[in-house]
């Protein structure tokens, strides 16, 4: 499996460098202080290249799913859902390299990557209700080759998207990094923390003594193999993530001011981006 804490490129929406040219050239050159490389992705309709990118498994082996949304099923919406064929076709990966789940819906946001599992709400099963579940996660185990951990999707109508980039994320060994579900939905923590912990893993949980909206900002960081890029709120939550997010990983972590569009739309450093192991660092 490759984790995010190995990659060494990392791609944006041509749109963001557009549209925020401010927060892009930020965050590109924190990223080449730590050598590792940006390149845009061209062909995309939004700016969460997260969801609808490949998902990097190996050398030379990317999971390609169906990214039909929900969430953007609707007139309004629809014209932001990316032909992923599009955006692929301009990048050096060639259809071999390609496990092709064509008929399964997924958001590379609810794939959360350890060495032997893949963390995934339950909003996966409403995806695909003509799938059994049984048969889902055998196609998705086939794929990923590893296990598949569900875990619950709660608060539905806040949380739409259901993705757990924003819940969860993978440290080393077998520690997990989880939202401080204790300050803000206290029972929904409880039941993540019960499936993760029942799989042999020691979830820490973010260390903020009182609830912050955005908290699942600070989860939704950017990882790589040489530096971690965690959004600045502008509120005192800010540094008590950063010294928690320092003590836990190896690698830098720095600081960067988030965006408007993390407050507007609800996503933050993660979604943003798409991020893989390569030996072409061009």
């Amino acid at each position: 499996m490759i984790l995010s804490g190995e990659t060494n490129k990392v791609f944006f929406s041509a749109h963001l460098k557009a549209d925020y040219p401010v927060f892009f050239r930020r965050v590109s050159s924190v990223l080449g202080q730590y050598g590792i490389v940006v390149g845009l992705l061209g062909g995309t309709a939004d700016y969460w290249c997260r969801d609808y990118m490949p998902i990097q498994v190996g050398e030379d082996r990317f999971v390609k799913y169906k990214y039909s949304p929900d969430y953007l099923d609707h007139p309004a919406s629809r014209c932001y859902v990316t032909n992923v064929d599009k955006a692929i076709d301009q990048l050096d990966i060639t259809p071999d390299r390609l496990f092709d789940l064509a008929d399964i819906v997924l958001d590379g946001g609810n794939a959360v990557k350890t060495p032997s599992h893949v963390i995934m709400t339950e909003k996966v099963f409403i995806e695909n209700p003509g799938i059994s579940r049984a048969r889902l996660i055998s196609r998705l185990e086939d794929a990923f080759q590893a296990e598949i951990i569900i875990v619950p999707w709660a608060n539905r109508r806040e949380d739409p998207c259901g993705h757990t980039d924003g819940m969860v994320r993978y440290v080393k060994g077998r520690e997990l990094l989880l939202d401080n579900y204790s300050r803000f939905a206290l029972s929904t923590g409880k039941r993540i923390r019960r499936v993760l912990e029942g799989k042999g893993y020691i979830v820490h949980e973010l260390d903020i003594p009182y609830a912050v909206n955005s908290s699942w900002a600070y989860v939704n960081f950017l990882q790589t193999a040489n530096v971690i890029v965690v959004p600045r709120l502008g509120i005192a939550a800010d540094q008590l993530a950063y010294n928690q997010l320092r003590s836990l990983f190896n690698v830098p972590v720095e600081p960067i001011p988030a965006p408007g569009i993390i407050r507007k739309y609800g996503g933050a450093f993660n979604c943003l981006s798409w991020n893989i192991k390569t030996a072409c660092q061009r």
